[in-house]
């Protein structure tokens, strides 16, 4: 069931997508291949499958329950169905009942993946007559594949348009405060995973804004307008002390959290300013938690200088008290040379886009040298991005020991990670 809600969490994220010229291309291809009169993308939710896209009827946007979904079998399945011939297919007659009652004689449903890993919908095909004996399957997996593509443009352009609205809109630096005060922003939690093991080490308390109308915003949205101003010290310390109690609650509730740590994004902003370690150690106190349960990931290290970050000596003061400390980003747009040269930390964070790029010569030659530079420094690395099984592996081959990404877990609420904890492991299951 936990698997199934992260299915369909995925699948929600594409359903209502505007089909494309390229999306339309597709089934228009995938008809004339397996010459047949219908074509359809469709998208299986939680409660009902909608077309996205179709070729020879007009059916876009249109939907149906579950329980009467053809294609819900193959998302079940996360395999190919093929019922050649209605009157003549016993081992699928569920299907093959429900291919007879829309009109048709055959059909063939191929699964496509979501940016998740997960199976969130089908390509699938239907005719009128029976098929014959010389179906291209491998070909209608690879206009899956090109439907894949093509929704998953579709779906980042809509995350891009709904962040610019809010950047764009009458947004203030006020309105954010105030959803900060209300509790509408709020830590979101993505897990950390031992890739030896895949069970959970740690989650990273990521900001989320739950607007009015059912939206949820990520922090890409708003947080650039407090970001270079004394807001952000006030914002991570928000964050701090609600994940810290949120961490305890699921102590408390008999979740199993005593050995989790949470780790909190601040800005280098509050490392060089007088009080960083009393302010951050009054939450923790505060809060009745343990330096030993925090992970500070510091982000925003190259608007400071690297002098006053070595002046304030605030790094060495945080790892003595208890608290670990990592560099966030490193191998996106910058090397932190100065910083790991003059600054002793607990951990790297590789950027996501090494993650995501492991399967490929550079990204796999990129995350090789930051785990030998790691593990010769003492240190740790978590390579974040990972979306699928094979760049787990990767990331494990070459001596990473900590992964994040959709492939494990989306960020959820607070009131998800019980559930996460209690998995013995956080590998995905499908079924």
């Amino acid at each position: 069931m936990v698997e199934e809600a992260r299915r369909e969490r995925s699948a929600a994220k594409y359903e209502g997508l505007t089909p494309s010229d390229a999306l339309q291309a597709v089934v228009d291809l995938a008809a004339q291949a397996m010459r047949v009169p219908l074509a359809m993308v469709n998208v299986v939710g939680a409660s009902a499958q909608q077309t996205i896209v179709a070729h020879g009827m007009e059916l876009a946007g249109t939907s149906v329950p579950v329980p009467e979904s053809i294609c819900a079998t193959v998302v079940d399945d996360a395999a190919p169905v093929v019922i050649g011939d209605v009157l003549a297919d016993t081992a699928r007659r569920d299907i093959a009942k429900l291919v007879e009652h829309a009109g048709f004689r055959s059909y063939i449903g191929v699964p496509i993946i979501g940016r998740e890993g997960l199976p969130i919908g089908t390509l699938c095909v239907m005719g009128l007559i029976p098929l014959g004996a010389d179906v291209d399957l491998a070909a209608l997996r690879q206009y899956a594949m090109l439907a894949e593509q093509a929704l998953e443009v579709g779906r980042s352009a809509r995350e891009i348009l709904a962040a610019r609205d809010i950047r764009d809109s009458s947004l203030t630096v006020t309105d954010i405060t105030d959803a900060v005060d209300s509790g509408d922003i709020a830590p979101w939690y993505m897990p950390i995973v031992d890739l030896d093991t895949n069970r959970l080490y740690a989650a990273e308390a990521l900001a989320r804004w739950s607007r009015p109308d059912g939206v949820t915003t990520l922090p890409d949205a708003f947080l650039p307008r407090i970001e270079n101003t004394e807001l952000i010290i006030d914002f991570d310390l928000v964050m701090l002390r609600r994940s810290l109690i949120d961490l305890l609650r699921w102590i408390e509730t008999g979740a199993a959290a005593d050995d989790l740590m949470v780790t909190v994004n601040f800005s280098a902003h509050h490392f060089y300013r007088r009080g960083c370690v009393d302010r951050i150690d009054a939450v923790v106190q505060e809060v009745g938690a343990e330096p030993s349960s925090v992970i500070l990931e510091v982000t925003e290290t190259t608007t400071v200088p690297t002098r006053a970050l070595i002046d304030a000596h605030v790094v060495d003061a945080l790892r003595e008290r208890g608290y670990t400390v990592i560099l966030d980003d490193i191998g996106g747009d910058w090397l932190p040379a100065k910083h790991l040269l003059s600054l002793a930390f607990d951990g790297l964070k590789a950027d996501r886009s090494i993650g995501a790029a492991l399967q490929t010569s550079v990204g796999h030659a990129l995350g090789s040298a930051l785990a030998t530079l790691a593990e010769r420094l003492g240190i740790y690395l978590i390579i974040e991005g990972i979306e699928t099984a094979e760049q787990a592996r990767l990331a494990h081959e070459i001596g990473v020991r900590r992964g994040q990404g959709f492939y494990w877990s989306e960020a959820v609420p607070a009131t998800g990670m019980p559930e996460l904890l209690a998995r013995e492991s956080l590998l995905p299951t499908l079924g």
